[in-house]
C-alpha cells in the first residue's frame, strides 16, 4: 500500500517545493517568496492602490472618417487636427463622373437652415467637452481647423467638420484674411499640383511682455471655458509626383486683418522649430528630412 509523503526542501529560487501523493512525484509545485509581495516602488504602489490622473481625451486621437483629432481637455479645443488632402477627393474631371458637391443645408441646424448644426463629441467627458452655448453672447467666430470646402463630395467627412472638437474661437474676419488665403492656397494649388498634402492646423498661446513681466493672456468663453488661442499654425508637407516631400510651416495670430492691408502669405512663413517650442509638439520624431520651402530649399528638417 503506497503511503503519502510530504517532502518540504529549500529551492534555488528561494522558495520550497511540495510533493504529495503518487500521482504527484513528477509534478512538482513551486512557490515563491517573492509571489506575494506587495509593490515597493512608489509608482507601482500608487498605481495598483488608486491608479494614475489620466487625461480624458489626449491619450488617443478621435478618428473621423477623412481627419484626426488630437484634443486638449483642459482648453476645450483641439491640439491639432491632421488632414490627407489629394486631388481626386477635392476635384473631378471625368464627365462621366457622377458624384454631387454636398450642400450645407444637409448639415444645418433643426432651429435654423442657415446655419450649420454643431455637434458636440460625445466621445468627451461632460466635463471638457465644448459647446456651442460656449459663444453665445461672445465677440468670436467658430473656426474649423479641417474645413468642409476640403471634402465637397462627401456629406459625411462634410458634416463631421462640424463636431466641436474640430472649433476653435478666432476673432471676427479672422477666416476671411490670410488664413482664408492659405486654405486656398493649399487647395488650389499644392492639391492640384502634387500627388497629395499632410495638412496639420492648430491653435497656439503665444506670450506677451506686460510692465516688463512675460505672461500669457488669453480669453475664456461659456460656462465650458473654451480657451481663445493668441495664433493658429499649420504644418504642411507636400508629396510631389516623383516622392520627394517639402515642408511649408506657417503661423498667424488670432487677429483681425487691417482693412486695405496688403498681406502676403510669405510673410506668414515660420521656421518649424518655433512652432514646435510653442506647441509643446515634436512633429516628426523620427527625423524625416524634407526639402523645406520655408525661405530656402534643400534644408534638413531637424538637425540629426
Amino acid at each position: 500500500m503506497f503511503q503519502l509523503t510530504r517532502l518540504a526542501v529549500p529551492s534555488v529560487v528561494g522558495g520550497f517545493t511540495m510533493v504529495v501523493g503518487k500521482n504527484d512525484l513528477l509534478k512538482p509545485l513551486t512557490l515563491h517568496a517573492s509571489d506575494n509581495k506587495e509593490p515597493c516602488y512608489v509608482g507601482d504602489v500608487i498605481k495598483k492602490r488608486v491608479g494614475f490622473p489620466q487625461p480624458t481625451a489626449c491619450c488617443k486621437p478621435l478618428r473621423f472618417k477623412d481627419f484626426i483629432v488630437s484634443y486638449d481637455s483642459k482648453n476645450r479645443i483641439p491640439n491639432w487636427v491632421y488632414e490627407h488632402l489629394q486631388y481626386d477627393k477635392l476635384f473631378k474631371d471625368d464627365p462621366c463622373d457622377r458624384r454631387v458637391k454636398v450642400e450645407r443645408t444637409l448639415c444645418a441646424s433643426n432651429e435654423d437652415k442657415e446655419r450649420p448644426k454643431f455637434t458636440p463629441d460625445c466621445r468627451i467627458h461632460g466635463y471638457h467637452r465644448a459647446d456651442a452655448k460656449d459663444y453665445c453672447d461672445t465677440e468670436y467666430e467658430m473656426g474649423l481647423m479641417a474645413q468642409p470646402e476640403n471634402y465637397p463630395y462627401d456629406q459625411e467627412s462634410f458634416c463631421e467638420c462640424f463636431t466641436m472638437t474640430n472649433i476653435v474661437p478666432q476673432v471676427p474676419g479672422f477666416n476671411c484674411g490670410p488664413w482664408f488665403d492659405l486654405e486656398c492656397y493649399i487647395r488650389e494649388k499644392l492639391v492640384r499640383e502634387n500627388k497629395g498634402v499632410y495638412v496639420c492646423s492648430g491653435p497656439l498661446f503665444l506670450p506677451i511682455v506686460d510692465d516688463d513681466k512675460t505672461v500669457k493672456q488669453f480669453d475664456v468663453l461659456g460656462d465650458g471655458e473654451v480657451s481663445v488661442p493668441t495664433h493658429f499654425f499649420k504644418v504642411i508637407v507636400i508629396e510631389t509626383h516623383d516622392g520627394q516631400l517639402e515642408l511649408e510651416s506657417y503661423m498667424m495670430p488670432n487677429a483681425t486683418p487691417e482693412e486695405g492691408e496688403e498681406v502676403k502669405l510669405e510673410d506668414f512663413l515660420t521656421p518649424l522649430c518655433q512652432i514646435e517650442h510653442h506647441s509643446g509638439l515634436i512633429f516628426f520624431p523620427e527625423k524625416k528630412c524634407f526639402s523645406s520651402n520655408n525661405r530656402r530649399r534643400g534644408a534638413r528638417l531637424h538637425a540629426l
